[in-house]
């Protein structure tokens, strides 16, 4: 009987959620929103076409406007497009990647993932311009920093979306090296390494659950 009451509450979530979709106008703006967010898409291959600095500014100012705990606004945005740094730091994480391969690895597997990982790092590193976004863990609400740091991220993906390009959340950066690398202050924490650029292609919509799944009014 309790199995029942849940699919019935599941089946009627799906009717209210859909009719209520069916029903209701947005304005352009409104909508032009909505597909930007629908757009989004994680991007592994960029073509080398520049990204004007006013874009790049225009980003991380919807960045910096995202939600945070108490208002504290803890995050520092580091922008990296010299590509000889870029190239340096590919090599450094085939180098980092290959050491923590051996620990885990047979001999005969390391060639071959090493390679795996090149190809992967030649299209994720491929854009002009990176964002490592960072958050200062000596912050007042230090304890919300991880939320906070995530908040500015999605802020940024969607506002490089709305000008046409394309993004990822990337956390392949080990910590510790990426700091000594880029000679981050050790109060600083590494939340993702975020790609600007134009894509080779922009990929397939990936399969998303149906919003009825997912909602759930009032209780369980």
């Amino acid at each position: 009987m309790k199995r029942l009451s849940i699919c019935l509450g599941f089946l009627m979530t799906g009717v209210l959620v859909n009719s209520a979709l069916a029903q209701t106008q947005y304005t352009p703006e409104q909508e032009y929103l909505f597909n930007v967010i629908k757009s989004r898409r994680t991007v592994r291959k960029y073509k080398p076409t520049a990204v004007p600095k006013e874009h790049i500014l225009k980003i991380l100012d919807a960045a910096r406007l995202a939600a945070s705990a108490g208002n504290q606004q803890p995050w520092k945005f580091l922008v990296i497009q010299d590509k000889e740094k870029l190239a340096r730091l590919k090599e450094e994480l085939l180098n980092w990647n290959f050491e923590a391969y051996k620990e885990k690895m047979k001999p005969e597997e390391l060639e071959k993932a090493r390679e795996a990982s090149r190809k992967y790092f030649e299209g994720a590193l491929s854009a002009p311009v990176y964002v490592a976004v960072l958050v200062d863990t000596k912050a007042k609400y230090s304890d919300f920093i991880l939320y906070d740091g995530t908040l500015a991220a999605g802020n940024l993906m969607l506002a490089a979306r709305a000008l046409g390009y394309g993004t990822g959340f990337f956390t392949f950066l080990p910590e510790d090296k990426s700091k000594a690398f880029f000679k981050i202050p050790e109060q600083y924490k590494l939340i993702c390494f975020v790609p600007i650029g134009v894509p080779e292609e922009w990929p397939p919509t990936p399969p998303k659950k149906p919003l009825e799944e997912v909602v759930v009014f009032e209780s369980f």
